[in-house]
């Protein structure tokens, strides 16, 4: 492996070590023999360099049956469907939006309106860059992500929520957005003045809506209040704050933000570590949705879990390995059946992707450097490398009927590499099988789970057009009177009206 060569050349001439989709090398899992005595932590653990070609796609997906926008009124009564819109860990790539998960629970209702119907309920967790477009291309409107659940406050898992909160209006949210997120952090400032900042989700609700106040303001020469919509009581959706809006709109109109701050330090377990649920943040038509701490780059970060109808799933979002997870996944001896937690690239291979190198190699100067730097970033932030993930997995009794790691950039390299890294905590027998027992999600993956023993869970893969218009709507009558009229906020000073001698009225 000659440091000499150009990464083209050496590109060229390497077709080694793992080869092509290696994936199927390891879907048996057959394990590696016995428990080592010692960790063994040696470098390049999964033998870069491999065949180009399987550092640039992700094939996976391929073999999964399509899931096209026109499927989803197919949901059943008996079902709770997970949509991934957004997988990748910051920046974005082409192939992954950052962080965003989508859960609806059966059966499908119409709409009275005679619009495409929705789910009974559903929910959005966290809401990165770039997902909107992948909620559209998947046929999922406004009205349908009217419940944001938050993890924490990083720009990868709310960014999205600008988009969100200013153009569901014109689609078909016509009452509030509702956002759970953390309680401040309450960590002193170094700094000195202010003692401590107010970083909780209420502030950050609060600053939101009057950052959007010129567009809220230009959009509102559209109906954006929807007359019978019934707001719910705090008793309704058993929320531990009352369903208050920030500022003074109206609790109907659909530029309200309702935040339900949370308690994040709640773990609500008791001392057995079964669940006492001590830690709710929405109670409704049979779904129970709890929270609880996680270790994150700073206080405040937590996950979620959602249980419906004997099904179950759990959020933990970003976080080092830590026993709250495990506990939660353990669910007092039930088990979980959807264990979704991040996952991260080892320190050498972030490093190595990064600088476009097809090995760690550590003769590149600034090499070490960007490996400990990605170290310190790993440690510090508080994230799960892949043999991390898979101690955590070899915890959990029972262990969950599908793990899955996100939040993790996919392609049939780097997940080859981390399955051998799970794969490291289970030496003997057959658990956890890929493609089984544990999946890396890509975009517009969809998962079906129905109640039986033990569940089913069926995987899909969207099939969507890259140049797909706005989903189809939902009608809601009737609608308040528009604050403006249709041009009372513009200057019509220098305004060229369409006429004989310069242009026509209906567009062409």
């Amino acid at each position: 492996m000659s440091t000499k060569l150009t990464r083209r050349d050496f590109l060229k001439a390497s077709g080694v070590a793992l080869g092509g989709l290696t994936l199927g090398g390891v879907v048996a899992g057959t394990g590696t023999g016995a428990t080592p005595a010692t960790q063994q932590c040696s470098n390049n653990g999964c033998n870069y360099p491999v065949d180009p070609a399987s550092t640039q796609r992700y094939s996976y997906p391929d073999t999964l049956r399509s899931f096209t926008p026109d499927m989803q009124p197919d949901l059943a009564a008996d079902e709770m469907r997970i949509t991934f819109l957004g997988t990748a860990s910051p920046p974005s790539r082409r192939a992954q939006r950052t962080m965003s998960i989508f859960i609806e629970v059966g059966p499908w209702m119409p709409d009275p309106g005679h619009g495409f119907g929705k789910a009974k309920d559903s929910f959005v967790f966290d809401c990165g860059a770039g997902c909107l477009a992948n909620y559209y291309a998947m046929g999922i409107t406004a009205s349908r992500m009217d419940k944001i659940f938050l993890s924490h406050l990083h720009a990868d898992h709310m960014s999205e929520l600008m988009m969100i909160y200013g153009f569901g209006p014109t689609s078909d949210r016509k009452w509030p957005l509702y956002i759970w997120g953390p309680s401040p952090s309450g960590l002193e400032n170094p700094g000195g003045r202010p003692r401590y900042y107010d970083d909780g989700l209420h502030a950050f609700c609060s600053h939101f809506r009057e950052a959007m106040r010129w567009h809220t303001e230009a959009f509102s020469f559209q109906e954006t209040t929807y007359l019978d919509y019934h707001v719910p009581t705090q008793k309704e959706w058993n929320t531990p704050v009352a369903l208050k809006p920030v500022g003074d709109d109206d609790a109907r109109d659909s530029y309200a933000i309702v935040p339900i701050e949370l308690d994040w330090r709640k773990i609500g377990l008791d001392r057995r570590g079964s669940p006492d649920y001590t830690n709710i943040a929405y109670e409704n038509n049979g779904v129970r949705i709890t929270h609880f701490p996680v270790v994150h780059n700073r206080r405040g970060s937590m996950g979620y879990k959602l249980e419906w109808n004997g099904l179950s799933m759990i959020y933990a979002s970003d976080t080092a390995p830590e026993t709250v997870s495990i506990q939660q996944a353990c669910n007092g001896g039930k088990g979980v059946d959807v264990f979704i937690h991040e996952m991260t690239s080892p320190p050498e291979v972030w490093a190595m992707k990064n600088m476009g190198l097809p090995f760690p190699d550590y003769s590149v100067p600034g090499f070490s450097q960007v490996v400990d730097g990605a170290a310190k970033s790993v440690k510090g932030f508080g994230h799960t490398t892949q043999g991390a993930f898979g101690y955590l997995l070899s915890q959990m009794d029972p262990q969950p009927q599908l793990a899955v790691p996100t939040h993790f950039p996919v392609a049939d390299d780097t997940v080859e590499c981390a399955m051998k890294s799970v794969r490291k905590h289970f030496p003997k027998g057959s658990y956890p099988e890929f493609g089984k027992d544990i999946i890396w999600p890509a975009d517009l993956m969809v998962l079906k789970v129905r109640k039986g023993k033990p569940p089913r869970i069926e995987q899909f893969m969207g099939e969507v057009s890259d140049y797909t218009f706005a989903p189809p709507q939902n009608n809601y009558t009737p609608l308040a009177a528009p604050k403006y009229g249709l041009t009372a906020q513009q200057d019509p000073t220098n305004l060229i009206q369409p006429g004989a001698d310069t242009y026509c009225d209906n567009g062409y």
